[in-house]
């Protein structure tokens, strides 16, 4: 027995939930080539200890001079990023990621956090609907129970805070500046991860919603309450199942 982390190569919108699906498929087939059982299931083994997380990391890019939708990214702090080419430049379809021409529109150097305007809002609309998302990153029973082990059990952000429902990871340089959501299981659906994703951030973006304060790291355990407030996700698939169906 034994658990491995998989990092997948980034790529462009959906083709990103095609390539998770992809692999997971592919790895339990090979598996069953040789007689053995790979799973994806969040507890399989025993309720003690860190569970199988899917982890989804992603940033925001633009053309090179657009005028963003923040009206705080023209300025030179939005900067490129590189170009990262797997099989192809086929933007929204397979093949690699390739940033040329484009400019990161999470950062801006003289924001804080070197979060841009635009980027915090997507960010808050992620935290503002995280209850709901947790119906599609937690879609099992078993999935709650790695909440509080280096899981999420509330709507909180950070700095390469690795407790926190979305981490804001900067890398080397501005230009690397990406967000993880750690709030999915490894048993929930890619592409419904990606659509929920997306639709929270345009909603904190077209609602213009405010960003709260990083999560305090002296809230109670691990991936626990924050000082700061943040909003309790759901502690269980019924919670999470009632309020991902009530519409706004």
């Amino acid at each position: 027995d034994g658990q491995l982390e998989i990092t997948v190569a980034p790529s462009w919108g959906v083709s990103a939930a095609d390539d998770a699906s992809t692999f997971k498929t592919a790895v339990k087939e090979v598996a069953m080539q040789f007689g053995a059982t790979a799973t994806f299931m969040t507890k399989p083994f025993s309720l003690s200890g860190p569970g199988n997380g899917g982890h989804f990391n992603f940033s925001l890019w633009e053309p090179e001079g657009a005028e963003a939708a923040s009206g705080a990214l023209g300025r030179e702090g939005a900067e490129r990023g590189p170009c990262h080419v797997g099989k192809g430049d086929e933007r929204g379809g397979g093949g690699g990621f390739c940033s040329e021409g484009l400019r990161n529109a999470l950062h801006d150097a003289a924001a804080p956090a070197g979060l841009s305007p635009l980027g915090r809002a997507f960010l808050a609309g992620i935290l503002a609907h995280a209850p709901a998302l947790e119906a599609l990153c937690s879609p099992t029973v078993p999935c709650y129970a790695r909440h509080g082990n280096w899981a999420p059990t509330h709507a909180t952000w950070g700095l390469e805070d690795r407790l926190a429902a979305v981490r804001v990871k900067k890398g080397g340089s501005g230009r690397e500046c990406y967000l993880e959501l750690r709030m999915p299981s490894a048993s929930a659906n890619a592409y419904l991860v990606v659509a929920a994703l997306v639709a929270a951030g345009l909603d904190g973006m077209e609602r213009g919603l405010q960003l709260p304060p990083p999560r305090d790291p002296s809230g109670k355990g691990r991936g626990g309450a924050s000082a700061n407030g943040g909003e309790a996700a759901a502690n269980g698939g019924g919670e999470a199942a009632v309020n991902g169906s009530g519409g706004e």
